[in-house]
């Protein structure tokens, strides 16, 4: 007589039969390609129903074969089901059969470990438009009466695409009137029996995973929850406060995660007051890697709960932190009443830096850290200090008179070293010597619009400074004599003019006798060297030159002529006598080639 449906015997076979009151068999079932797609639930439900007999089933399958197996497995006479290793389809399949609510409660251990849902979206969705308790409670709680384990490791879900684009437009809004459905729900699952509930190693846990674990059902004598593998980032709220939904609850694996750091209430008051059984949190294997007296403490003085947290990425590093912990674990009686459990604190294993890592707290001293690295951060400042000071150095140097001015003109800072002001009774600031044939640029910078900087200079110009009844000679010498400063706008134009070059000659004449940086040139363009005047050469290379097209050209230029008062080049001092000679032998030959000129132009 056949305890199965016809032809399950080609890959169910029994094992065992228990006879505890009951007789109780239990079937090895092994689906192959051969085999795939017999094994169906449902069918199964149909025939053992009838059966006056109880029932286990193992289930084991290979080279990715598939059964039929829905939500929860609701079922009469079947205590045990295992499923392994295998593809299930029909997930929906008694989500809206209310029928089923009439059978018994009879399972008392359900695992499924590496299964693979098929789901259809379309039928997901026809599913959760019912409203959670409108839903048949086996589709909620399944056997929670009569379960003592339930196991749900390593499930995934595959999604068959086969909406249309109305109903893919509202699967968001569904999806969300569901789960919202469920968390307000009346209905919760009473667990009354199961000591060990295991969901762990998933790929990633809603965030919502703990509180609908809390909200939704009663776990009165559940003594194991394991979440390990699950990609938890932080203890969930509701665990921390375990004692309110798990009140037998002895262990809690949360180990294999990435867990950073280990908090609990400080307040567990009310803990004490529900008499809960000490409770062991496993966080092995996370991302802890802080380590701290204080943190200890904390956790050692909650005599609730024992933490284990072996086996973390710890950083041992050379902190106060970390010195304060070598201390402490040197320090520390082991042996005592207080701190006895928490022994294995002293064989916690550095996994930074690399040169102790794997080496226990209790073997390290203070000169394993190497604490030289303190002055790292130091010494890094002051390099970085140090190439700063070195690039403002260069920088000063190299462009020392540019912040000379800058200083002066900008901020009217004298920088130390930097000559006093004189100011000498005369009256013009500077007399500007200039070609006719530049006078658009000379005049719109010295004359009717000139620069608001330059506004309280008073410039002598001979269009209109030069004195009428006097020769050209008399008014340049005048004009020279009277004006702290000399302006050359030195052009191809300029060099062409003989009245310009006795305006230069005078000009040098005025520097040599005042002992002065009386002459100031400004190149209005670029003169090949071979094109100027040896005098004129020379004096480019001794006296203040400004480029016109210069980017701080004003600045220059005020700086100038508000230093009238200059230390000269000591080779400069040395040759005043060669100069003096030199300029009266030129001023002479200049002043009768001038003359000439005028005479003949007469």
């Amino acid at each position: 007589d056949s305890y199965l449906p016809p032809s399950w015997d080609d890959f169910c076979t029994l094992n065992e039969t228990n006879q505890n009151n009951v007789t109780t068999y239990a079937y090895f079932c092994v689906i192959n390609s051969t085999s795939s797609g017999r094994w169906n639930f449902t069918e199964l439900r149909s025939y053992v129903s009838t059966r006056d007999m109880k029932y286990s089933f193992d289930v084991l399958c290979e080279n990715g074969a598939n059964i039929s197996l829905p939500l929860n497995a609701k079922a009469t006479n079947i205590r045990k089901l295992r499923v392994r290793d295998c593809i299930a389809t029909d997930y929906y399949a008694d989500y809206l059969n209310y029928a089923l609510d009439d059978f018994p409660d009879e399972l008392e251990e359900y695992v499924l470990i590496n299964i693979k849902y098929l789901l259809s979206v379309q039928s997901m969705v026809q599913s959760y438009r019912k409203q959670s308790d409108s839903l048949p409670k086996n589709v909620e709680c399944g056997d929670d009466e009569t379960l003592k384990i339930k196991i749900e490791r390593n499930l995934t879900y595959i999604f068959s695409n086969d909406l249309d684009d109305m109903e893919k437009e509202q699967l968001g809004a569904i999806f969300a009137r569901f789960i919202i459905g469920r968390r307000i729900s009346s209905r919760k699952c009473h667990f009354a029996n199961l000591h060990l509930l295991d969901t762990s190693v998933s790929r990633s846990k809603s965030r919502f995973y703990a509180e609908s674990l809390t909200e939704q059902n009663r776990f009165p004598a559940l003594r194991v929850l394991n979440i390990s593998h699950s990609v938890i980032h932080y203890i969930p709220e509701q665990f921390k406060t375990w004692w309110l939904y798990f009140p037998k609850l002895e262990y809690l694996d949360m180990s294999y995660n990435r867990i950073q750091e280990i908090v609990f209430h400080t307040n567990t008051k009310e803990m004490t007051n529900h008499h809960v059984p000490i409770v062991t949190f496993d966080f092995t294997y996370n991302n802890i890697s802080r380590l701290s007296v204080r943190n200890f403490e904390r956790i050692i003085k909650k005599k609730g709960i024992f933490v284990k947290m072996e086996n973390n990425p710890f950083n041992c590093s050379c902190t106060d932190e970390m010195k304060d912990v070598l201390k402490y674990i040197k320090e520390t009686d082991w042996n005592s009443k207080k701190y006895r459990r928490y022994k294995y604190l002293t064989k916690l294993q550095c996994h930074h830096p690399e040169n102790i890592k794997g080496r226990f707290l209790k073997s390290l001293s203070i000169y394993d850290l190497n604490c030289d690295f303190e002055l790292m951060p130091i010494t890094v400042a002051l390099c970085v200090f140090s190439f700063i000071i070195f690039v403002l150095i260069v920088i000063m140097l190299k462009y020392r008179r540019e912040i000379q001015i800058l200083f002066f003109t900008r901020f009217h800072c004298i920088l130390p070293c930097q000559p006093s002001q004189t100011y000498d009774d005369k009256i013009f600031d500077a007399f500007v010597s200039y070609s006719n044939d530049d006078k658009d640029w000379v005049h719109s910078t010295f004359d009717y619009n000139k620069h608001k900087r330059l506004a309280h200079l008073k410039f002598c110009m001979h269009h209109k400074d030069f004195v009428a009844g006097k020769t050209i000679l008399e008014n340049i010498v005048k004009s020279v004599e009277d004006s702290r400063h000399t302006m050359i706008v030195l052009s191809k134009n300029f060099l062409e003019s003989h009245f310009c070059m006795w305006e230069f000659q005078e000009a040098f004449q005025q520097s040599i006798v005042e002992r002065k940086r009386h002459l100031i040139i400004i190149l209005l363009e670029d003169i090949p060297e071979n094109d100027l005047p040896h005098d004129v050469k020379r004096c480019m290379k001794t006296f203040t030159y400004i480029r016109k097209d210069d980017a701080i050209f004003t600045d220059r230029l005020l700086y100038s002529l508000s230093y009238s008062q200059r230390v000269l080049p000591a080779k400069l001092a040395q040759d005043n006598e060669t100069f003096d000679q030199l300029a009266d032998k030129k001023t002479c030959n200049f002043k009768q080639s001038v003359f000439e000129s005028s005479v003949n132009k007469v």
